[in-house]
């Protein structure tokens, strides 16, 4: 892995994996769950808002809930970006997916959960993409404060192992290294504590990134003759 693929990384990808990283507006965003915490909730019946901070807590969870009941208030919350995002399904001209959208746009490191009882085939697969951290129904409120607590947890694993990453790629001296310390035969590749790892592993443990696994056309006609 080369010093430019490096770069590339920290500059395109955010503290939760996704495109579009940009730290000025993310940095020191995440607190320890012990401490009060900033959730902006795109909320347009103020009953379902009235019972998702009881719920919120009566889970234990110590926050400053801001409720936007309108495109205008959602996108000026953002700014500064909240710990958490909560959404319902949408307003009326404002849809859960386009306050997904703007918040990806703002401050994309930020963990979104959709609060909705209208789930749609869209977000779950926002979900499975890893576009939105999780989803809660309204009828099983006792489970988002988990959810919350859940989301903050693994935006700091993350931000360790990104941490973690680059003091990797630095050199004693804090000069930047240039090569990736790899195996010429197995490909397994050297940590800093001189322990060797197949790649898929090594990436898992710093970044997090998993690799699926396929063949190429050459290996296929090699593995996979034709009759």
């Amino acid at each position: 892995m080369s010093p430019k693929w490096i770069r590339f990384y920290f500059k395109h990808f955010d503290t939760a994996g996704s495109v579009g990283y940009q730290p000025a507006r993310c940095k020191d965003v995440f607190k320890p769950v012990n401490e009060a915490i900033h959730i902006l909730y795109l909320e347009d019946a103020p009953n379902d808002a009235v019972r998702v901070e009881t719920a919120l807590r009566q889970g234990g969870l110590a926050f400053r809930l801001q409720r936007a009941d309108t495109e205008a208030e959602f996108l000026r919350g953002l700014e500064p970006p909240p710990d958490v995002i909560l959404s319902d399904h949408g307003l009326p001209t404002f849809d859960g997916l386009t306050a997904l959208g703007a918040a990806r746009g703002k401050c994309p490191g930020v963990p979104f959960i959709f609060v909705t009882n209208a789930l749609t085939r869209e977000m779950e697969i926002e979900k499975l993409v890893g576009g939105v951290t999780d989803y809660v129904r309204k009828s099983q409120l006792d489970y988002l404060p988990t959810a919350v607590r859940h989301a903050l947890h693994e935006v700091e694993e993350h931000r360790s192992r990104m941490a973690r990453f680059k003091e990797f790629f630095r050199g004693p001296t804090g000069e930047e290294r240039r090569f990736l310390p790899i195996c010429s035969c197995c490909k397994k590749i050297r940590d800093e504590q001189n322990q060797w790892k197949s790649p898929e592993i090594f990436f898992l443990e710093y970044l997090n990134l998993k690799f699926t696994h396929s063949l190429c056309p050459d290996c296929a006609v090699k593995f996979l003759p034709e009759k």
